[in-house]
């Protein structure tokens, strides 16, 4: 594996170490910037709180180079997952259409066509910022530079800038073929085509949400199971969402403050739901014992996440006061570990399964699926009626899959219904 890793170059010696370095100065700067919530306490009692969480930092941390690969295959893998779901949606519209008599005017390829476009696209304006930052790079490296990049071996120096300048030719190609093929397509191939495109766009939109979720499967799977404790990364994050806190009290009530202390609440909610430092410990068949970890990791989520519905309702400067006292207490709680002052204000949550969890979030779709393939069968429906009833039930299905808006699902239901049923719709 470390011969594999060395072949490929991720980056010199010398670059690792330095970014080495350079992580550490920034995690114990923000160390001592964090402590800054805590004004009452002691010279010891704030040496003893900045220690505590520089460990745990440190211990929750991985090299470098890991995080470079992590991150390179989480894109990899969500790259190849938006461009199949986005053919699989093509391939739908595209036997819909070929179903229903309307593929005549334009190729088959033009749905999935679109909806790769449509990915690309959106992706492309999720990752905006990211992108502003590849072309300041460019300009402050220059020509020689960029082409010095472009030609070194080591993978972090091309990585990022190909994978941005690929993705922005494939949207570029796959757009133009898109609009010049679809122009002179039929009215009904045209609103196929813009359900497919809007269902690209949809999941697009989400591409830096699974590039996230992706590195942080792969960093829990990767990560030495000996070295976190299981409430580590709980205590930096709450720790940060307390110093966040503290420093918007100047203007508690300005939504972008508000804002800021919710993200670092939610992330912070995240690493309390995180059981793997305990499933690491336990075997599969240890059920009951995971069960009731489960249970206390979902208590102190829920006991973050009520912090978070708090912030969104505060009404005077003594409420914020109040919320960030109380994160102060499970800050200190945590670095003491009293555990049983930290879940003294916690209600008991209710045991759940993972097949009740599973239910709960794709029920609705499970049930359009359902619906999907015994009402083409019922008797008095007519073969092209059933596809198209059976296509709007399967796009709506995966739409409910996704974090799809309100407004982005009912344009593509309604782009479906006037393409299915065109008769019946004005």
């Amino acid at each position: 594996m470390l011969g594999t890793f060395d072949r490929m170059r991720i980056a010199g010696n010398d670059e690792l170490l330095h970014r080495e370095a350079a992580w550490l100065r920034g995690i114990a700067s923000r160390t001592r910037r964090y402590t800054q919530a805590f004004p009452d306490l002691g010279d010891g009692e704030r040496r003893r709180l900045r220690m505590t969480v520089l460990h745990a930092w440190i211990r929750i941390r991985q090299p470098v180079g890991l995080q470079f690969v992590t991150n390179y295959v989480a894109t990899v893998v969500t790259a190849v997952g938006m461009a199949a779901a986005s053919a699989t949606a093509g391939a739908v519209a595209a036997l819909f259409a070929t179903g229903t008599g309307g593929s005549a005017g334009g190729p088959w390829w033009i749905f999935p066509t679109a909806g790769w476009a449509a990915v690309c696209l959106s992706a492309l304006i999720a990752v905006r910022n990211d992108l502003r930052a590849i072309i300041s790079l460019f300009r402050r490296l220059g020509l020689r530079g960029v082409v010095w990049r472009v030609v070194h071996p080591q993978i972090a120096y091309w990585f990022v800038p190909a994978a941005m300048l690929t993705t922005v030719a494939v949207a570029a190609a796959a757009s133009w073929l898109t609009i010049g093929t679809v122009l002179s397509a039929p009215t009904g191939q045209q609103l196929i085509t813009a359900a497919a495109g809007l269902f690209g766009a949809v999941l697009g939109s989400q591409a830096g949400r699974r590039i996230t979720a992706v590195t942080r499967v792969l960093s829990r799977r990767f990560r030495p199971s000996h070295r976190p404790r299981p409430l580590d990364a709980v205590l930096v994050q709450l720790i940060a969402a307390t110093s966040a806190c503290h420093q918007g009290r100047p203007q508690w009530w300005d939504p972008r403050n508000i804002e800021i202390v919710r993200k670092r609440l939610a992330v912070a909610g995240e690493a309390a739901g995180d059981t793997a430092t305990v499933r690491g410990r336990t075997s599969i068949t240890e059920v009951a014992v995971r069960r009731q970890a489960r249970r206390f990791h979902t208590a102190l989520a829920e006991l973050i996440r009520r912090h978070d519905r708090a912030i969104t309702q505060v009404r005077s400067a003594q409420e914020y006061d109040a919320i960030t006292a109380s994160l102060r207490s499970g800050v200190l709680a945590l670095v003491t570990e009293d555990l049983e002052g930290l879940m003294q204000h916690s209600a008991a949550e209710p045991p759940t399964s993972r097949a009740a969890r599973f239910v709960r979030r794709t029920g609705s779709s499970l049930i359009l699926v359902a619906f999907a393939v015994i009402i083409p069968l019922l008797p008095g429906v007519d073969g092209a009626t059933g596809a198209g009833v059976r296509v709007l039930l399967l796009m709506t299905a995966a739409l409910a899959l996704t974090p799809a808006g309100d407004s982005a699902s009912g344009s593509i239901r309604s782009a479906l219904e006037r393409s299915l049923f065109p008769k019946a719709t004005p």
